[in-house]
């Protein structure tokens, strides 16, 4: 059933992960409400993006202006 411990602790094998070497770019998008959700729906039917990578619209401060951000990433080659 159990073999006797030895009393020495053995170490589990080592290994590395493999390191990914990434881009960030981060897209920002400022304006009203419909222009920001026509232009994340487009890049959104171009294949670019999906529409929940976009943070929620926020007021900037200024009358009626949005900001909304997303960030991508890319593995170097």
């Amino acid at each position: 059933m159990c073999e006797p411990s030895t009393g020495a602790a053995q170490a589990a094998p080592q290994f590395n992960l493999p390191t990914f070497n990434q881009e960030c770019v981060r897209h920002i998008l400022l304006g009203d409400y419909s222009a920001l959700i026509d232009a994340i729906n487009r890049m959104a039917t171009l294949g670019y993006c999906e529409r929940i990578a976009w943070s929620q619209p926020l007021p900037t401060g200024r009358n009626g202006e949005l900001i909304s951000v997303m960030t991508r990433k890319r593995t170097i080659p």
